[in-house]
């Protein structure tokens, strides 16, 4: 007789059915997505973050380049074209279910360094969420307290006034702590805060239809407000050729910052040489793509669609991905170019004109660099089309926020859970939401709601995160590739590992120069990782149990069989027992087992121990004239054995659960549990199985001899 002997032949059926144990119930899967929009509503969603980034980023980009600021939009407009887009374009049809490069990075790296991996993008994005909500709030308190608006002026100065006396009522040690912080712009940015928050709790349950009608409201009338005044302004250059041939001749003299030495370039390479670093200050418009991601589950894609081919819905994610970096790209260079040539180089660099709000500043007809008023541009300039602009520029900024915090409210305590390293109470109570809301708040407080200051951790988290993206995107390719025998130099494409290179760089880049941004990561890696530590060791006697999964229709049968038996005794074996009939002439010696008394033995093999849920699959073979159960996909053996001993008697008989001593160090055994799932195991199945919730009478027996 053969060693091993199947019951019967393989099945070439997939795993499909699968049995869910009333110990399983506390873990349920994630609600479904209440509704799908199609993606040009989608796109508007996606467009709060992305699209809103044109309300600062012309200023932005005159600060960091100064004159330079179009050319160096030429890179970023490259970058999300070339570099960004086919990244994660890449991505959306490799983690279709709304978890992006997060989903696909887990995947690719397995283990705990994967984990750790992991925890350090969820880090860098908890900081781009903190960040993106106090950038964009402080940069809509721009538009606020630098608008002419007279009535908005009035509200600012009484606010700003009664905020004071308070603050003059408090302890001296925290008026001095706070002395000259509070300004308008710092009591505006936090306004902003918190109508964002109260606006947040009524959308709480995360995308519903009347946000996504909000936001296409939003980003419908911005953007055409927006392409008013850059449209204008275009118009107005392609009548006044002389300004772009100053601001050309400018660029190749050096004349590039006010007051500062003329740099003069001889050729397009010097030209270039001088653009290439600026771009690592200019990324913040790349910022937007992990949203779309996150996003992919309220696309609507077609009829023909299922759970394991979603091609509709990858199709349409990618017209989004398309159609926001086109749009976002052409925006971009527009405007930055808009406001580069048109507005005076001063008035780019003041505050109160148009620094932050150099559209705005076009839109309440400012003077402009040829010494025309403003409304040259068009006789609607002025402060009343300014003071709409002002009102759809902050409506837009206040959602951006919004709806990456929503984004990320449901990405990052979710994959926590999953994975053991967030604790179960924190999770009902949204701990980690409130945790973040509370933040915003102190890092608005620390920084003074100072745009520049918000500046340098925003793009820490940005490039962060692309970087990450590309990363995970090049590994799964790889490693796709290798197993179709492709040779190794053509296993990741050219412009993947560019793009690995350029946002690593980048970062490498920001953090160097202003480490700000770093230390918040640092902070958030070292919180996560503490968190992530002492929650997967209390968590580790959880059953953490998702049914079973069978291997073909027999092993279905064989199983229901068994649980349907008199008097079951199960005796794990290590996996590959070469000898089961000496096994189990020991087995039945040592605790005086019957012959008659029908024996089987569960074999349980360890997948990746650093995984915290499981869904075993159950495969059921005779082998040396003996039945063996064999257990594959096991993040734990003891939690694989105690699930299949709480499925068995939720059957029939209760089974007994037999084991040898072990001569383990008791400490060395604990560890070898928590971190790779093997040790201890007879102590810990006697722990899970007392602690799961079935009836007393219905719990299987352990015994040790």
């Amino acid at each position: 007789m053969p060693a091993r002997e199947a019951l019967s032949s393989e099945s070439s059926e997939p795993p499909s059915s699968s049995s869910e144990p009333p110990s399983s119930r506390h873990n349920p899967d994630p609600a479904p997505t209440p509704f799908r929009a199609a993606w040009p509503w989608v796109l508007c969603v996606v467009g709060l973050d992305y699209l809103s980034t044109l309300a600062y980023q012309p200023s932005v980009a005159f600060g960091a380049a100064g004159r330079l600021a179009p050319l160096v939009t030429v890179l970023v407009a490259a970058v999300t074209l070339f570099l960004a887009l086919p990244i994660y374009w890449y991505v959306a049809g490799r983690s279709p279910h709304g978890g992006g490069s997060t989903a696909l990075l887990e995947r690719v790296i397995p283990g705990w360094f994967g984990k750790l991996l992991l925890l350090v993008l969820l880090s860098f994005g908890a900081v781009d969420l903190v960040f993106t909500r106090t950038f964009s709030a402080a940069a809509a308190a721009e538009h606020v307290t630098h608008s002419p608006a007279p009535a908005w002026q009035g509200l600012l100065n009484d606010a700003t006034r009664e905020g004071e006396a308070v603050r003059q009522q408090l302890p001296a040690s925290v008026r001095a702590a706070t002395d000259g912080s509070w300004n308008r712009q710092t009591v505006v940015t936090l306004l902003v805060l918190l109508v964002g928050t109260v606006v947040g709790l009524v959308f709480f349950k995360g995308y519903t239809r009347n946000f996504v009608r909000l936001a296409v409201l939003t980003v419908a009338v911005y953007l055409a407000l927006t392409l008013f005044v850059v449209g204008s302004g275009a118009a107005y250059l392609a009548a006044h050729p002389d300004l772009v041939e100053r601001w050309w001749a400018d660029v190749w003299a050096g004349n590039w910052k006010p007051g500062a030495e003329p740099t003069p370039v001889a050729d397009g390479w010097g030209l270039a040489a001088a653009c290439v670093p600026l771009f690592p200050a200019l990324a913040l418009g790349l910022s937007g793509f992990e949203l779309a991601l996150m996003a992919m589950p309220l696309v609507r894609g077609k009829p023909t669609d299922t759970p394991e081919n979603p091609r509709g819905q990858v199709r349409n994610t990618r017209v989004v991905l398309f159609v926001a970096a086109l749009t976002m790209s052409a925006y971009l260079l527009a405007s930055t170019l808009v406001t580069t040539v048109l507005i005076p180089p001063a008035a780019l660099t003041t505050d109160g004109q148009a620094k932050y709000r150099s559209l705005a500043y076009l839109a309440h007809g400012g003077p402009l660099a040829d010494g025309n008023g403003g409304t040259a541009l068009g006789s609607a300039f002025g402060l009343t089309f300014g003071t709409v602009y002002d009102l759809s520029t902050v409506a837009i900024l206040a959602l951006a926020g919004l709806s990456f915090a929503m984004t990320l409210s449901a990405w990052i305590p979710p994959y926590l859970a999953r994975l053991g390293m967030e604790f179960n109470w924190s999770v009902r109570l949204g701990f980690l939401v409130w945790l973040f809301t509370l933040l915003k708040f102190a890092v608005t407080a620390y920084f003074g709601a100072d745009v520049d200051a918000h500046r340098a951790a925003y793009l820490t988290g940005v490039l962060a995160v692309f970087g990450f993206a590309a990363l995970a995107a090049a590994v799964d390719l790889w490693q796709r590739r290798r197993d179709q025998g492709w040779h190794r130099l053509f296993r990741v494409p050219p412009v993947f590992l560019l793009a690995l290179v350029v946002f690593a760089a980048s970062l490498v880049w920001v953090v160097w120069g202003r480490p700000v941004g770093a230390a918040f990561a640092a902070a958030f890696v070292v919180l996560v990782l503490a968190v992530s530590v002492v929650s997967r060791a209390w968590r580790s006697t959880e059953l953490r149990f998702h049914g079973f999964d069978f291997a073909d229709k027999v092993t279905e049968h064989e199983w229901a069989r068994l649980k349907a038996s008199d008097y079951p005794i199960l005796v794990p074996v290590r996996p590959g027992q070469k000898n089961l009939r000496a096994k189990e002439v020991e087995v039945r010696t040592r605790h005086r087992i019957p012959g008659s008394v029908p024996v089987m033995f569960v074999e349980a093999e360890l997948a990746d121990p650093s995984d915290f849920h499981h869904k075993p699959l159950v495969r059921i073979a005779r082998e040396d004239g003996r039945v063996v159960v064999h257990l594959t996909r096991c993040c734990s053996v003891p939690h694989a054995l105690a699930a299949a001993a709480l499925e068995v008697a939720s059957g029939g008989a209760v089974p007994e659960v037999h084991f040898g001593w072990s001569a383990e160090n008791p400490v060395t055994a604990n560890l070898h549990f928590v971190l790779f799932g093997s040790g201890n195991v007879p102590w810990v199945v006697y722990t899970l199985i007392r602690r799961a919730p079935v009836p007393e009478e219905r719990k299987p027996r352990v015994v040790v001899a």
